[in-house]
């Protein structure tokens, strides 16, 4: 499509006449005319103006071969890259959402159930919505500087959520060998405090991988 074309098209979808389009440029009806007729060209300023009149890219008014804005190159990667920032955003608030509610059944079996063991399950749907992730991103053909935070801080938020309870097994585990009785309560601040450790230091190795 000509640039003539465009102009026409672009005027009358703006429900525009020759004189608006002209006192709008601040040229004669006379110019905005030939133009449409292809015998004579706009200035480069001129088309500036329409490109922001129109809310369109100079690309799209100058190169014959784009039918519309959305075969400019630069828009399309744009368009590209706001529907992938959409899902990151959509399945990081998913699995973030599925990973908390793997956690609350995992608190409800553990504390009130009394049943730590069969509580680890959880822990196996969690690794099952991370590599789940995993694939995802892999997937991915736009590999962008946020949607490789997206990725490591899911993976933070995945450990945060997901590591207590393994922790807290294997601390039982433990245990059983100790010769001596200990408090329950000295337990619960092992296990806490071994989180907490475990945790932050997979949170600095993660963070490092971003820089």
């Amino acid at each position: 499509m000509k640039l003539a074309e465009k102009i026409l098209n672009l005027r009358k979808l703006q429900g525009m006449s020759q004189d608006d389009l002209a006192e709008k440029l601040n040229v004669s009806r006379q110019a905005v005319s030939r133009w449409e007729l292809q015998t004579a060209q706009p200035e480069t300023s001129n088309v500036l103006q329409l490109s922001k009149l129109f809310g369109v890219t100079t690309d799209y008014l100058l190169n014959d071969d784009y039918e519309s804005d959305y075969d400019v190159p630069v828009v399309k990667e744009t368009e590209n890259s706001t529907k992938y920032e959409v899902n990151r955003q959509l399945s990081f608030i998913i699995l973030t959402g599925l990973n908390v509610m793997i956690l609350i059944h995992q608190l409800i079996v553990c504390f009130i159930f009394q049943n730590p063991i069969f509580s680890l399950s959880g822990t196996i749907v969690s690794i099952v919505v991370v590599v789940s992730f995993e694939l995802g991103y892999r997937k991915i053909a736009i590999k962008s500087e946020n949607s490789k935070l997206y990725y490591h801080k899911f993976h933070i938020v995945a450990f945060w959520l997901a590591a207590y309870f393994p922790i807290r097994v294997l601390a039982n585990m433990a245990m059983m060998l100790y010769p001596h009785s200990y408090s329950g309560l000295v337990f619960e601040i092992i296990v806490v405090l071994v989180y907490l450790l475990t945790s932050i230091i997979a949170t600095h190795l993660i963070m490092k991988k971003t820089k």
